[in-house]
């Protein structure tokens, strides 16, 4: 591994993004869960935000999929050099001032699923636009994000999925993004 992140400024146009959020906002809003590992479970000193569950075969998403297949492709070889095998869920997530959306520090891997596939490299896109809400900043734990990274609508950034990290309270607006996760075979 040779970096803990790689971004992408501008992967998503303003349109893409407004279009996105108006779609993704048709589906069933769920309470946002933490213990991927295991149960799942609501734990608000940890999480709080909605989460809507974006279908991997919709073709109405068929170019932001390819998009964001292409961009892993590159941030994978220039950054990581994971064996992946792809993505399935997309998770669009929704971070209101009005209950400080938040969410403590995490990794989005499980040492101790049992499954044949790990959570190697995770995906996070940028979909409102900085001035709309105040707080909800990414924090990564290892090479934190120098200022002006992953800060405007439409920036996407990958990062290994075990690089714990964490989004600040919204105190102001509302912060919208959306996440997927690239599996492969278990870490050895």
């Amino acid at each position: 591994m040779k970096y803990w992140w790689q971004s992408f400024n501008g992967a998503l146009t303003k349109e893409e993004c407004e279009w996105l959020i108006g779609y993704a906002q048709k589906e069933k809003e769920n309470q946002a869960t933490v213990g991927h590992g295991g149960k799942s479970i609501v734990n608000e000193s940890l999480r709080r935000s909605k989460v809507r569950w974006l279908n991997r075969c919709d073709q109405n998403l068929d170019l932001l999929f390819r998009k964001i297949e292409t961009m892993a492709l590159k941030a994978n070889a220039n950054g990581f050099g994971f064996d992946l095998a792809g993505f399935h869920e997309v998770q669009f997530t929704e971070y209101h001032a009005d209950d400080d959306g938040t969410y403590g520090w995490h990794e989005d891997n499980s040492w101790t699923r049992n499954t044949p596939f790990d959570r190697k490299m995770s995906m996070v896109i940028q979909l409102s636009d900085k001035d709309s809400y105040t707080g909800g900043k990414l924090m990564l734990h290892n090479d934190p994000l120098p200022a002006g990274t992953f800060e405007n609508q439409g920036d996407a950034i990958f990062f290994p999925s075990f690089n714990r990290h964490m989004v600040t309270p919204v105190k102001l607006g509302t912060r919208y993004s959306l996440v997927t996760w690239f599996v492969g075979p278990k870490f050895r």
